[in-house]
This record gives C-alpha cells, sequence and structure tokens, in this order.
C-alpha cells in the first residue's frame, strides 16, 4: 500500500472513531438526525421528506376508499365518502352534477317555485364547491349563475328570496357564503329529491 493510500485510510479511521465517540452520548433517534444530516450535508443522500401525519392518514383513508369502491371509479374519494356516508347513488349524483378538474355544473334542481328553487341552487352550488375541493366557502355570483342557468332567477326578488334561507349555509353576498354541516345533509336529500323527481 502506497503512503498516499495509507494515509488516507488513517484519516477515514480516525474520522470513524471521532464521529462514533460524538454520537455516543446521543439517544438512537438523535443519532439517526445526525447521520441523515451529515449525509445530506455531503451530497451523500437526499434530504428526507417531512410529511404531515394528518396528510399520511388522509391518504390511507382515500386508498381504503378506492379499494372499497374500485380504483376505476370516476368519483374523487372524498365525493365517494359522502355518497356513502347519505345513501347517495352515482345515478342520482349525475343527474345533478357534472365534476370536472376541480369544478363543477349544475344540470337541475328541485323546487316547486322559483324560490324554492333559488334557495335549493344556493346549498347545491355550496355542495358541489365542498365535494368538488373539500372547501365550504362559495361565491354568490356563482350560485346566481347557476340560477340564471336553471331559469330561476328572479331579478325583482331575489334578495328577498335569499332572507329567508334556513341554516344551511352562513354569511352574505359581499363576504360570501359557507355551508354548514346540515348544508352538507340538505343537499344529498336534494339530490336524492331531483333523482325521484325525475324517475317519475
Amino acid at each position: 500500500m502506497s503512503e498516499e493510500k495509507r494515509g488516507s485510510a488513517g484519516a477515514a479511521a480516525a474520522a470513524l472513531t471521532a464521529i462514533i465517540e460524538a454520537l455516543e452520548p446521543l439517544s438512537p433517534e438523535e443519532r439517526d438526525r445526525t447521520v441523515n444530516a451529515v449525509t445530506v450535508f455531503f451530497g451523500i443522500a437526499k434530504a428526507p421528506t417531512v410529511r404531515n401525519q394528518k396528510i399520511e392518514e388522509q391518504e390511507e383513508a382515500d386508498e381504503q376508499v378506492e379499494v372499497a369502491y374500485g380504483v376505476d371509479s370516476d368519483y374523487s374519494p372524498r365525493i365517494i365518502r359522502w355518497m356513502q356516508q347519505n345513501g347517495v347513488s352515482s345515478e342520482a349524483l349525475d343527474r345533478m352534477f357534472h365534476f370536472h378538474d376541480g369544478t363543477f355544473d349544475i344540470h337541475d334542481v328541485p323546487g316547486k317555485s322559483k324560490k324554492e328553487q333559488t334557495l335549493n341552487t344556493y346549498i347545491l352550488t355550496g355542495l358541489g364547491k365542498y365535494l368538488a375541493t373539500g372547501e365550504r366557502e362559495f361565491d354568490d355570483a356563482v350560485a346566481r349563475q347557476f340560477c340564471e342557468t336553471i331559469g330561476c332567477y328572479d331579478q325583482a326578488n331575489h334578495a328577498a328570496h335569499l332572507k329567508n334561507r334556513g341554516p344551511e349555509y352562513s354569511g352574505d353576498k359581499g363576504r360570501g357564503y359557507s355551508l354548514t354541516n346540515i348544508g352538507i345533509k340538505r343537499g344529498a336529500a336534494l339530490v336524492k329529491e331531483l333523482s325521484q323527481e325525475e324517475a317519475w
């Protein structure tokens, strides 16, 4: 062995001894973190990705839902869970909504009057946003646009209709609205109601 190689081996042995002595008083977890940090510092390994435990738990729950309903489902795990919890069939949901790329459309809304349809449209706008994104907040402009598309928008009485709303969502036109738990349940009932109406 050459003098250069002997010197390199001696330096490595001395470094190893120093590292062992430095790590010895640490706990196993601290040793593991320290060694990982050193390997990252010298470019030997990539920094470990720190994952939020709630995210991991949610992903695991989503996988279980996908397995239960089949991985080929057209719906996200969030929508499938909601359908399961509220007894909503895929046929009923498809009559009401179309989900695509994190957005949604409303095909039709149950109700015997423009006032009733308007109130139901706002509930279903909140529900559609919740199912598509997981967010409960929705804008007045979006709900009003759905009212116009569906044909229940009554310009002269629209504001008065909204004053008589129930506890399905909170907020106001300026700040926006937020769907409540009652609204999520009521939305499920409306989806099933429309399906039953169209079945006749």
